[in-house]
């Protein structure tokens, strides 16, 4: 649940934000001292601005699947 605020959150103030995973839960806990406060991690948010000026990827146009091609109904 917070996964999804944190995403919809940085989507509405235009900010970049990926879930990432395969990442070592333990050494990520130790490293940011979650085990002292009785956390661990499942999935770690990144977010910021990607850099439009040495991504040349950053303003190609955005291509996305029709609903029809990406999900199908079932009666």
């Amino acid at each position: 649940m917070g996964l999804g605020t944190g995403l919809i959150a940085a989507a509405a103030l235009k900010i970049d934000a990926t879930p990432m995973e395969g990442f070592d839960p333990n050494k990520f806990d130790e490293l940011s001292d979650l085990k002292e406060r009785n956390l661990k991690s499942a999935v770690i948010l990144a977010i910021g601005y990607h850099d439009e000026e040495n991504d040349y990827l950053a303003n190609q146009k955005k291509v996305r699947l029709s609903i029809e091609e990406f999900s199908s109904m079932i009666s």
